[in-house]
């Protein structure tokens, strides 16, 4: 089949996007420890808009003004205070000397219940609208989770209970009769892992914490426009403290911030009506969501779309589809194949009323151009491919899709960041060394444009 319609133009707001080709938000950990961008992090997307990206979504910016917004172990970029904008500021500026690519910030509050204190702020809990905790079901693994969770050393808990084809077919009653084993074997075998597994009791956020951080989230979010990025996504998928708001299974309030559906969406709601009177309606403006969280109690895909439907209302004007959580990480965020989220995207382009919709887990170019061709989707967007070929983008337009350097869906960037370690890729011996290679990111674009007319500006310059 042929690729041309994922390089024609898109609009967004009011940007206009030069191809349908999107990377994904990551959380790579390559970020300075005090939370500001450096070498690393402008390297990383360098390559990837060298690679030709339309649009780049930079990984979750936190913006929190509390020690609760945890989790530190994934490094995150904050937006947190000013001292933090010229090195944002300069992410944006390195991205867009490429060939006219875009690039949006995604911006949340933080992690709430999936998170823990800060080094040195132990003593406060983690915030979340009810005090219930997190528990990973690893009923929900796939094969790819599975290889690198016994690589760390579980494959005897996995062989305890049949194996993972087993542990997958449980019902809802043999998993609690074999849940207490597998709980103590994870917490004296998983060193790190565990702490991610199992999250602490968090308390219920005030409704002063909560108004508070609608603040400060509106004030960053105006900030990110001023520092040039081109859009912002708000970050509510994947079971983080946004999310935990929308979901009935995280959110069990009696205030207005709690019950039915619309009082679970005033967080977000509110903060986007907030952002359209200070910065206008054409801005782009858009919600990260999950089609479907997948557990008992948690967000459906129909009442999904309802959250779609009134925070369109409320003014957003793209949706970025994902699925899952933390509690169903396997099956969540990173599924074994591709095209598994393209099922949620009618959904909410009919409770968007028709707003742009981009749709991650591809691989395969053929794939991604049928997914736009049939009007499934509008854009497609690259996480885990991104990492294994920068350079997809540029490949497909050239002819050359053989030469694509898949993803081998094994999940070790993944569990790298769980580990505490640099992300590095199974198929990709540059991923997060793109700072030392400048051949990967150097281009004949803007910046070496700019660069060659100071030159020639110097040439003949006297010596003193």
């Amino acid at each position: 089949m042929k690729t041309d319609i994922l390089f024609t133009p898109v609009q967004i707001g009011d940007v206009e996007l030069k191809n349908r080709i999107v990377m994904s938000p990551m959380n790579m950990g390559y970020t300075n420890p005090d939370g500001y961008a450096g070498d690393q992090t402008n390297a990383w997307y360098a390559t990837r808009a060298r690679g030709g990206f339309g649009l780049i979504i930079t990984e979750c910016i936190v913006a929190n003004p509390y020690p609760w917004r945890g989790s530190e172990s994934l490094n995150p970029l904050l937006c947190d205070a000013q001292n933090k904008y010229r090195y944002l500021s300069e992410v944006a500026e390195v991205v867009h000397s490429y060939k006219g690519a875009k690039i949006f910030a995604q911006v949340s509050p933080g992690w709430g219940r999936q998170g823990h204190p800060l080094p040195g702020h132990e003593e406060i809990a983690s915030g979340a609208p009810s005090a219930i905790p997190m528990e990973i079901d690893p009923r929900y693994i796939t094969k790819g989770w599975a290889r690198q969770l016994s690589r760390l050393g579980f494959g005897e808990s996995f062989d305890a209970v049949g194996g993972v084809e087993a542990l997958q077919a449980m019902t809802d009653e043999q998993w609690e009769s074999v849940k207490p084993m597998m709980k103590k074997y994870i917490e004296e075998n998983g060193g790190e892992f565990a702490h991610i597994a199992f999250g602490q009791s968090p308390r219920e956020l005030t409704i002063h914490e909560i108004e508070q951080m609608e603040d400060f989230m509106v004030e960053q979010v105006c900030a990110m426009y001023r520092l040039g990025y081109d859009g912002v996504e708000l970050h509510t998928p994947h079971g983080y403290l946004l999310h935990q708001f929308l979901s009935p299974r995280s959110n069990h309030r009696t205030d207005r911030y709690g019950g039915s559906t619309e009082n679970r969406c005033r967080v977000v709601t509110n903060i986007i009506e907030r952002v359209r009177k200070l910065e206008g309606p054409d801005k782009p403006l858009g919600i990260r969501i999950s089609g479907e969280e997948y557990l008992k109690d948690g967000l459906h895909h129909e009442e999904a779309c309802k959250v779609v439907e009134l925070l369109t209302q409320a003014g957003a004007n793209f949706v970025n589809i994902s699925q899952g959580s933390y509690e169903a990480f396997g099956k969540g965020f990173a599924p074994d194949g591709e095209g598994e989220f393209t099922q949620w995207a009618p959904g909410f382009k009919k409770a968007s009323g028709g707003l742009p919709v981009i749709t991650p887990d591809f691989m395969s170019p053929e794939l991604a151009a049928e997914a736009v061709a049939s009007g499934q989707t509008d854009l497609v967007s690259l996480g885990r491919q991104s990492i294994a070929d920068p350079y997809w983008p540029a490949k497909v337009k050239a002819g050359r899709c053989k030469d694509i350097v898949r993803c081998a869906r094994c999940q070790q960037c993944y569990m790298n960041l769980f580990e505490s370690r640099w992300i590095r890729c199974a198929v990709n011996p540059t991923a997060g060394f793109e700072k030392y290679y400048p051949e990967l990111w150097q281009d004949d674009g803007m910046m070496d444009q700019r660069a060659a007319r100071f030159m020639e500006r110097r040439r003949d310059l006297p010596q003193i």
